[in-house]
C-alpha cells in the first residue's frame, strides 16, 4: 500500500489554498482508481506548529522530545511515501507557516516524492511560490518532481467547498492539468516505493 500525503501549505483562514484543498478532496477518488494508493489530507493549521524555537537543528537532535501536536505533525509525514503540497506565493516566496513546518523535519521525507502545486488569485499561479520550495525540500532529502503545477484564478473558478463555479472558464483546465498531478505523483511514490535507493 502506497500512502500519499496532499498538504495544504497556508495557515490563513480565508486562504485560496482552502477551496482548491477541498476540490481535490472532492474529486481525488474519480481520478485515483489504484486501490494500492491511498490520500491523506494534512492542512498545516489543524498543528497548530509554533515557530521553530528548539536548541539543535532536527537532524542533529535524534533524542528530541516534542509536545503531542508537533510529533504528530512529524508523524504523519513519516507515515507517507510521496506528498502533494499546495502552496501560494507570498512576495515571490512560500508562506512563513510552510516553510516553518518544514523546519521541524528532519528526515521525514527522505528519498520520497513530492509533486508542488502552486495557487493564486491571478493567471500566474503563484510560481515562485513553488520554485522557492524547491531548494528547502532538497535540503530535506525529498525528490523533487519537474515542472510545478501552477493553478490560476482560484477565485473565480472555485467556491470555498470546492465546487466549480459555474460556467468558470477554466474549469476544464483545472481538472485536466489537477488529474495529471496526481497520476504523476502517484507513479513516482509507487516507483520509489517498490524501488528504495538503498545506501548500505
Amino acid at each position: 500500500m502506497v500512502k500519499i500525503g496532499i498538504i495544504l501549505g497556508s495557515t490563513r483562514t480565508q486562504s485560496n489554498g482552502r477551496a482548491l484543498f477541498n476540490y481535490l478532496q472532492r474529486n481525488l477518488d474519480q481520478w485515483q482508481t489504484d486501490e494500492a494508493i491511498t490520500t491523506a489530507f494534512l492542512g498545516l493549521a489543524h498543528y497548530q506548529l509554533p515557530f521553530f524555537d528548539e536548541p539543535e537543528p532536527p537532524m542533529a537532535n535524534p533524542h528530541r522530545q516534542l509536545p503531542a501536536n508537533q510529533q504528530q505533525w512529524l508523524d504523519d509525514m513519516a507515515a507517507m511515501d510521496g506528498y502533494i503540497i499546495l502552496t501560494p506565493e507570498y512576495n515571490h516566496a512560500m508562506p512563513a507557516g510552510l516553510k516553518n513546518a518544514l523546519d521541524f523535519l528532519a528526515f521525514e521525507g527522505l528519498r520520497k516524492p513530492v509533486k508542488l502545486i502552486s495557487y493564486s488569485d491571478n493567471m500566474r499561479g503563484g510560481q515562485f511560490g513553488a520554485a522557492a520550495l524547491v531548494p528547502v525540500l532538497q535540503r530535506l532529502g525529498m525528490v523533487v518532481l519537474p515542472k510545478p503545477t501552477p493553478v490560476g484564478n482560484v477565485p473565480q473558478t472555485l467556491q470555498a467547498d470546492g465546487q466549480v463555479i459555474p460556467d468558470a472558464p477554466l474549469a476544464s483546465r483545472y481538472e485536466s492539468g489537477l488529474q495529471r498531478a496526481v497520476g504523476e505523483i502517484a507513479y513516482y511514490t509507487t516507483v520509489l516505493t517498490q524501488h528504495p535507493f538503498l545506501t548500505d
